[in-house]
């Protein structure tokens, strides 16, 4: 009679094989995860950049236009600010003096954007409003003049003080939900002075 070779794992070796393998999983799903985290950390930072950048650039390209437009000041407070521009051929104006405001509003988390004729603004009517962008947990503002040499900063602009400042600085902030502080986009905007008065 022959004897039959039996090959086959223990139960020890099976258990030490499944330790292994959970090991080398455990391994391998860590890595995976983490690189994961880093590639949506990214993706996340690079989208509130393109965001903020363009958010900016548009207030600056606007604010770099403001005119001296007595019916029409240029006001301002550290979260909102109102100035008069010359526009062409917008979507749904023909050319004229527009008035522009940007405000925020902390509920929404939302940078507005606000383009009004003289009429609508002084018939106290919305004109056409839109968000320039969202998802922001604060916008600043501060407003420079000149003194001699000195440049000065305020929290808030009243034009019958100076008609528009030297410059703007506009600083967005965004949420971050790795660093917990939020992640603060600036820039300093310098505005070409000069005069506009009503019937010019």
């Amino acid at each position: 009679m022959e004897s039959k070779d039996y090959r086959g794992f223990t139960l020890l070796e099976l258990l030490i094989a499944v330790t292994i393998f959970s090991i080398v999983s455990v391994a391998i799903y860590s890595s995976f995860s983490v690189g994961i985290r880093a590639w949506r950390k990214a993706e996340e930072s690079y989208k509130i950049r393109q965001e903020a950048r363009h958010a900016l650039e548009d207030i600056g390209h606007e604010l770099r236009t403001a005119v001296n437009f007595t019916p029409m000041p240029f006001e301002g407070s550290s979260d909102c600010v109102s100035f008069s521009r010359v526009l062409k051929n917008s979507d749904k104006y023909s050319e004229g003096i527009f008035k522009i405001t940007y405000t925020f509003d902390a509920e929404a988390k939302s940078l507005y954007y606000i383009l009004q004729t003289y009429q609508e603004s002084v018939q106290e009517e919305s004109g056409i409003k839109s968000i320039l962008t969202s998802g922001i947990s604060g916008f600043q503002l501060k407003y420079a003049y000149l003194d001699g040499e000195e440049v000065i900063w305020r929290d808030d602009w009243q034009s019958d003080e100076i008609d528009v400042p030297f410059g703007v600085k506009v600083s967005l902030f965004y949420p971050s939900q790795s660093e917990g502080q939020d992640i603060e986009f600036s820039e300093t905007i310098l505005i070409p002075t000069g005069a506009l008065k009503e019937g010019s």
